[in-house]
């Protein structure tokens, strides 16, 4: 449950919004952020960073994701970056503890085969690597199936149900897919 902080409450921030707009977000991508007059730590002469606002979230995600898709599509393939992208948002979904503990002890044995340490985190991460590699295959799979109805969560064998059928057309959609390079 989250926790509700009291109506006077003051958020932290550990470091100063002036030093946070200071800061260029990457090479070549200096910019000014506004007329306001620098703080007490900024120096007058330098210049300003453009912070872009963050999307405001709608009710079409879908399409959100639909569009960033055909966006990069049209942008052409990705040119080597420099430094890896910040792993900042965590991926969460709730499991039975069998599952739970299914799948650790599936870890522990990956881990123990290739005699190294072995989180979740990796797995999980490698199993995104998979995901994206095989989009087209698992479309096309999907469009296959025709149309499934999402079952409400409390009804626990239908929710079972449907998930059963997504892990056959992304099984399907893997078996077909080009090896990884």
């Amino acid at each position: 449950m989250a926790r509700k902080h009291a109506p006077d409450h003051q958020r932290y921030q550990p470091v100063d919004e002036a030093f946070i707009r200071s800061v260029p977000l990457a090479i070549g991508t200096v910019s000014p952020v506004s007329n306001e007059q620098p703080s007490e730590r900024t120096v007058e002469d330098k210049p300003r960073v453009a912070v872009p606002a963050p999307k405001p979230v709608t009710q079409h995600a879908t399409d959100d994701f639909d569009e960033m898709r055909e966006e990069e599509e049209e942008k052409g393939p990705r040119p080597a970056t420099v430094a890896p992208e910040r792993l900042d948002k965590p991926l969460k979904f709730r499991l039975p503890r069998s599952e739970r503990v299914d799948v650790m002890r599936i870890v522990s044995r990956l881990a123990d085969q290739l005699q190294t340490s072995v989180e979740w985190s990796h797995v999980g991460r490698a199993l995104v690597v998979l995901l994206r590699h095989a989009e087209s295959e698992i479309v096309k799979h999907a469009r296959r199936n025709g149309p499934l109805t999402r079952p409400p969560n409390d009804q626990a064998i239908a929710m079972a149900e449907f998930e059963q059928r997504i892990a056959q057309i992304l099984l399907r959609a893997l078996r077909e897919v080009t090896p990884l390079r």
